[in-house]
This record gives C-alpha cells, sequence and structure tokens, in this order.
C-alpha cells in the first residue's frame, strides 16, 4: 500500500499544479485590466488638466478635505463610490469561486491518491467538466433571453433611456464642475472669502433700503390728515353757472415716498429720523360741477409720522355734471342778442335794440357730458305799440375745465321773426295836421272834422299786413280855390266809410299800408254841391304809416276831383293816436 501511494503522486501533481497556474493566468488578467482602467483614468485626468485650466491650477487641492465639505450636500457622490466597492466586490468574487473551485479539485485529487483510485479522479474529473459546460449553456440561454427581452421592451425604454442618459451626463458634468469649484476654492480662498462678504453686505443693503422705503405713513393717516389740512378750490361761479358750494365727497392716496428732506425748508423738524411725502387726490362736487385737486402734504418721522408744512396744490381741473343755469342765461340775455348781432349784422332789425325789452323764455336744453357743451333755446317776446315781436334763439355753451365755468360760443336765430298786430287793432283818432293842394289854396275842413280809423282785423301773411277797417272824416268834392277857407261848397262828410289797407315792400322799422276809402255806402253829408255838370270826385285814398322806431302813427287822406276839366287833389295829414 505504501509502495502504491507513492507511485500515484508524481501522476496527480501536474494536474494541481495546472489548475493553480490557471488560477495565476486569471489574476494576472485580473491585475493588467485593472492597471489598464487606472492607466485610462489617469491620462483623462491629464486631457482634463490640459483642456480645463482651471481645473488644472486646482490639481493640488485636497480631494479629501473638499469631500468632507460637500459630502452632507452631495451625498449621492457617496452612493456612487459605494456602488462602485459593490461591483469591484462583485468582481473580485469570481476568482474566489475559481479558487474554491481549484481546492475542490485538489481535495478530490488527494482522496484519489489515499485511496488509489484513478478512476474515481477521472470520473470526477468529467463530471466537472459537464457541470462547467451546462452552466456555459445556462448562461449563454439566460443572456439570449434577456437581449430578446431587452428587444422587445426597446420602443418603451426608448424615452426613459434617453433621460437616464441626459441624467447621468449631466450628473457627471456638475461633479467634474464641483471637484473645480471646490479646488478653485480651496486655492483662492481669500478672494473667495471677499466675495462672499461683499455679497452679504449687498443683500444687506437691499434689505435696509426696502425697510426704509417701506416705512411711509400709513394710508389712514394719509387720508385723516388731508381732511383736515387740505383746503377745497377757491371756485368763483361765471356768468352762466348756478351759485353753489363745493363739498368734499373723496380722498384717495395716490403716492407714499420717502424723501430725504423736508416738504418745506422751514417745516424741517429737529430730531426727525427721515421725512416722507404723499400725493392725494381729492374729489369736491356740487350741484352742476365736479373739482378734482392734487394735492402733496409733508410727513417728519418724530416717534412716529407726525404732518408737517403746508399743503403744495398741485393742479385743480373741473368737470360739469350739468348745463349752465338759465335762469343766469336768461339774466345775461343782453350778451346772447349782441352775439346775435355780431353774427347777423346785414338784418334789416336789431336785436338788441329790438328785443332789450323783450320778454324771454327758455323752451328746451340739452347737455352733453362727455364732449361739455350744452344750448339753450329761448323765445323772446317784445312788446310794441302795434303788438309784440317774437323772437326764437338758440345759444351754445362750452365749459372750461381750468376755471370750471361755461362760456357762451354762439348764438343762432332758430326760427324767423313772428309779429303780432293785434295793437293795431281799436279805434285811432286824428289830430289835423296839414292840408296841400296840388294847384290853388288849401282846404282847412278836415280840421273841424279829423280823420277817425277803426282798425277791426290785422292779418299777417307773407310778409304782408292787411289791415280791415272803417273810417271817417271830409273828402273834398270841389275845384282849385283861389284862397284859403275853413269851409267850401263841395266839402263833403262821411262816416263808416269800409277801407282796406294793405302793406307794400318789406317791414322793417316803419310800417306803410294803405288802400281806398269805399264811401259808396257811407253816411255822407255834403253842405253844397257842385253846380259845375262836367265835375267828377274820385274815391279816397288812405295812406297810414306806422313807425316803430318813433312810435308814432300818421295818416293822409287824399281827396282827388276834376272839374272842367282840372283836376285838383287835397292832401289832409292826421297825426293818429290809439284811443
Amino acid at each position: 500500500m505504501t509502495s502504491k501511494n507513492k507511485t500515484s503522486q508524481p501522476d496527480n501533481t501536474p494536474a494541481a499544479e495546472d489548475t493553480s497556474s490557471d488560477q495565476k493566468t486569471l489574476d494576472a488578467q485580473a491585475t493588467q485590466t485593472a492597471e489598464t482602467a487606472d492607466t485610462a483614468g489617469e491620462k483623462t485626468d491629464e486631457l482634463e488638466e490640459v483642456t480645463d485650466p482651471i481645473a488644472a491650477d486646482m490639481a493640488a487641492a485636497d480631494e479629501d478635505y473638499i469631500m468632507e465639505i460637500v459630502s452632507p450636500i452631495f451625498p449621492s457622490l457617496d452612493e456612487d463610490g459605494e456602488e462602485d466597492e459593490t461591483h469591484s466586490a462583485s468582481d473580485e468574487s469570481s476568482p474566489e469561486n475559481d479558487a474554491d473551485s481549484t481546492t475542490d479539485l485538489e481535495k478530490i485529487v488527494n482522496d484519489a491518491a489515499l485511496t488509489q483510485d484513478l478512476s474515481a479522479v477521472e470520473a470526477r474529473l468529467k463530471e466537472l467538466e459537464e457541470s462547467t459546460h451546462e452552466h456555459a449553456e445556462a448562461e449563454a440561454t439566460e443572456a439570449s433571453v434577456k437581449n430578446a427581452a431587452d428587444a422587445s421592451n426597446a420602443t418603451s425604454d426608448d424615452d426613459a433611456t434617453s433621460i437616464k442618459d441626459v441624467a447621468d451626463t449631466f450628473s457627471s458634468y456638475l461633479r467634474s464642475r464641483r471637484r473645480a469649484l471646490f479646488r478653485f476654492v480651496r486655492r483662492y480662498s481669500l478672494l473667495s472669502g471677499i466675495l462672499a462678504l461683499l455679497s452679504l453686505a449687498l443683500l444687506s443693503a437691499v434689505i435696509v433700503f426696502f425697510i426704509r422705503v417701506s416705512n411711509v405713513p400709513s394710508t389712514d393717516t394719509v387720508i385723516a390728515d388731508a381732511r383736515i389740512r387740505v383746503e377745497a378750490p377757491a371756485w368763483t361761479p361765471g356768468e352762466y353757472d348756478a351759485d353753489e358750494s363745493l363739498l368734499l365727497t373723496g380722498i384717495e392716496v395716490v403716492s407714499r415716498t420717502r424723501s430725504t428732506t423736508a416738504i418745506s425748508s422751514d417745516a424741517a423738524q429737529f430730531g426727525a429720523t427721515g421725512y416722507a411725502n404723499s400725493v392725494v387726490r381729492l374729489t369736491y362736487t356740487g350741484n352742476a360741477i365736479a373739482a378734482t385737486k392734487m394735492t402733496k402734504l409733508g410727513y417728519a418721522n418724530t416717534q412716529g409720522w407726525n404732518a408737517i408744512g403746508d399743503e403744495e396744490s398741485q393742479s385743480v381741473t373741473y368737470q360739469a355734471t350739468s348745463g349752465v343755469s338759465t335762469t343766469k342765461v336768461l339774466d345775461a340775455i343782453g350778451d346772447v342778442l349782441a352775439k346775435l348781432d355780431e353774427k347777423n349784422p346785414n338784418e334789416a332789425i336789431s336785436y338788441g335794440s329790438q328785443f332789450s325789452d323783450a320778454t324771454f323764455t327758455v323752451l328746451d336744453a340739452g347737455f352733453d357730458r362727455e364732449q361739455q357743451t350744452c344750448w339753450v333755446r329761448m323765445s323772446g317776446v317784445s312788446p310794441t305799440f302795434f303788438g309784440s315781436l317774437t323772437c326764437e334763439i338758440t345759444a351754445s355753451f362750452t365749459f372750461d375745465a381750468s376755471t370750471g365755468t361755461w362760456a357762451l360760443d354762439t348764438a343762432n336765430p332758430s326760427a324767423g321773426l313772428k309779429y303780432d298786430y293785434g295793437g293795431l287793432v281799436g279805434t285811432w283818432k286824428g289830430t289835423f295836421v296839414s292840408c296841400e293842394a296840388s294847384s290853388g289854396s288849401p282846404c282847412y275842413a278836415g280840421r273841424t272834422n279829423p280823420l277817425t280809423l277803426t282798425v277791426s282785423a290785422a292779418g299777417f301773411s307773407r310778409d304782408q299786413l292787411m289791415l280791415t277797417a272803417t273810417a271817417g272824416g271830409v273828402v273834398h268834392n270841389h275845384g282849385a280855390l283861389n284862397t284859403s277857407y275853413r269851409w267850401y261848397p263841395g266839402d263833403t262828410e262821411f262816416k263808416n266809410a269800409s277801407v282796406s289797407l294793405a302793406t307794400s315792400g318789406t317791414i322793417g322799422e316803419q310800417i306803410q299800408v294803405s288802400g281806398t276809402v269805399d264811401v259808396t255806402n257811407a253816411n255822407l253829408d255834403a253842405h253844397s254841391a257842385s253846380s259845375t255838370a262836367l265835375a267828377t270826385a274820385q274815391k279816397p285814398q288812405l295812406k297810414v304809416t306806422f313807425d316803430i322806431a318813433n312810435r308814432s302813427v300818421v295818416a293822409q287822406l287824399v281827396s282827388t276831383y276834376t272839374e272842367n276839366g282840372q283836376t285838383v287833389t287835397f292832401t289832409d295829414t292826421y297825426q293818429l293816436s290809439k284811443e
């Protein structure tokens, strides 16, 4: 038995040595791979130092010192290290497994040497070979299945893979920038400290600035102060504005700002820690007008914000809320008539003189709030001795926002003049003025029997005045006289003779009407008749002139008589007055 054991040992020793050599080969390859990786890493760092000057300058920084500072900020970096260690451990597990396999093989050989059972050794080697082959086939199958699964899920995982790649790239960039930053901070620590201090000082200054800016009087304080200190606008109503008062109806704080100085030099306060100004918008309203006032108020911070100085009025604007006062317009009708005459200088009638004593009433009025304009339509009735004259005028006004008053813009007649001749109706008695004869001497029979005119109706149509009346007087039905007579045969007295009088031409400051006196049916009283057979008398003519300017009425009664082929005309003039 002893010789057999010694003989079998040389046969098994080479096999063990071969196994050991395989293990050494694997270890050598692993070592070479690691060295290659380290060499690649060193080359990468060298490239980084060449391409990045800042990183090259920081290359001497202590990585451990920086990692102690940064690890709490970037905990993922330690996790990456742990993962690397885990992978390394996994990688190292392979040689251990190989060593275990080798140990098992040595044990089998030793057992075979002790028992001298070479067949068992062969059988065991064959079993190990088959087991290794099966293990390789299983791994190949598993790899193929995994690749097939990855290929089937390539479409669904494409986006996730892309995001993961971007995240890994960005994370790697951040780690490299972090290391460069820490190296820079370590190398230029003084400069970094100065920059940090400057940043802190700037931040503090900004915070203090905003604190000081925000420290201003409250809105409630400003409003309460404005109610007491701000005066209402000094508004005076104009010629066409109603007399009213403006009352405070609204206060709005526009701004509150800090100031380095007081609102005025005499308003400075001893011991004040700051000053502030506030711009306030105040609204005042009346019945027909609203005013907006912008003013500035000053404050000093002396253990709290206190009002200082006087208000600084910046602007006052007005807005009309209704039109002009129609009562004021009627009171100033003279200005409206003057404006009307300025626009119509060629009119036959002067509105200013004709309607100076007229009675005006408001017919209508309108107001445009957006345009700040208004208009008033009025009617004026001027009494005359012959009746009345009526006009319609439309006056337009515009509002002045700077003064808060209405101003007359234009005046126009809105309708033609209307005449009422009702004053001519009645009895007019004449006073003898004179008698003129076309030849010979005058006859004064009309002095004892003056003209009487009774107007029963007066009508105006198409610029023509027509009067319907009856007349009484004396008509001269005789020839020329060699001398004047108080009464001459042929003078005929008439009463209730019908007469129609009408105007001819334009009615102006004088109204002239004329017509024929129909004595056919009149009551005649002839004291004597003419003895000449060829004598004829024509119908007398009556002409009446109404002088509007002088407020007088003059009538002329014309008698025409032809005797022995000689025609003579007697014109009796009378001054009429209404009973």
